[in-house]
């Protein structure tokens, strides 16, 4: 069998079965001291295995499985020859990944978000299993006090938020001001989403993946034309942080301990 490095198309299961060796050689203090140690030093692909790591916390180890109202006339469908059926399935996404059964796995375009974004673009299996294969690779870095001082004043930004504040606009451009932070708006969307998916940004109706799953293909969007991935998407200032989920994350750093006090 070709290596899964250069194969084309990959199948739902194998890239399953991939993830979750990846995951299980994966550790979360190796990956919250790549993500601090990103912000001094500017490097992206440091803070993006965390987002990847944080899903998995709650995403399930599954077999590619139909959903049945994705297959539009079932009466039909039990109809159909079985080859048929294979091509409609083909074409159905997984229930619980929205993932198809053969994956065109483009590897050179992912690699680049990992290396650019510092965050999830795509939030397919694809993505989640070179996220996880190229974060396991990178040697351990620790934080400098630069690094503690540029995220201790995003999660002040956070904190010192109106009520109806959105990390849209306001707070997103304050977050670009801060000094010796390297960032544009998009890199800092993605560090905002990896928030959330970490469940510290995340609302009560709205929660992260630390102990629930939600399937980004039918997750709630605030608005029809919004870009931001759940759950942050409808995080506001009056949500503050979720300091169980942050010291979760960060309690190996009694330099943010008082984001979790």
């Amino acid at each position: 069998m070709k290596d899964i490095e250069t194969k084309e198309y990959l199948t739902h299961d194998e890239l399953i079965e991939r993830i979750f060796q990846e995951y299980k050689e994966s550790d979360k203090t190796k990956y919250t001291s790549l993500f601090l140690s990103s912000f001094s030093k500017n490097k992206l692909s440091f803070r993006s295995g965390l987002p990847v790591f944080a899903i998995m916390q709650s995403f399930p180890k599954h077999s590619f499985t139909v959903s049945e109202d994705s297959v539009p006339n079932k009466s039909l469908f039990d109809k159909m020859s079985e080859e048929d059926k294979k091509f409609v399935i083909s074409r159905t996404p997984c229930k619980y990944c929205a993932s198809l059964k053969k994956v065109n796995y483009r590897k050179d375009f992912i690699l680049d978000c990992f290396l650019e974004i510092g965050g999830l673009i795509g939030t397919d299996i694809q993505h989640y299993y070179c996220y996880l294969s190229e974060s396991n690779k990178l040697e351990v870095i620790q934080p400098t006090e630069s690094d503690f001082r540029i995220f201790s004043e995003i999660l002040t930004i956070l904190l010192d938020a109106n009520e109806k504040d959105t990390v849209k606009k306001t707070i997103q451009s304050k977050i670009g001001k801060i000094k010796g932070f390297k960032s544009d708006a998009e890199q800092r969307q993605a560090l905002l989403e990896t928030l959330g998916y970490c469940s510290i940004l995340e609302t009560s109706e709205h929660k992260g993946f630390l102990e629930h799953y939600t399937n980004f293909a039918s997750a709630p969007k605030k608005t029809h034309s919004s870009d931001w991935k759940y759950p942050v998407d409808f995080w506001l200032g009056k949500d503050g942080i979720n300091k169980e989920a942050f010291k979760f994350w960060f309690e190996e750093y009694p330099q943010l301990e008082k984001f979790w006090k």
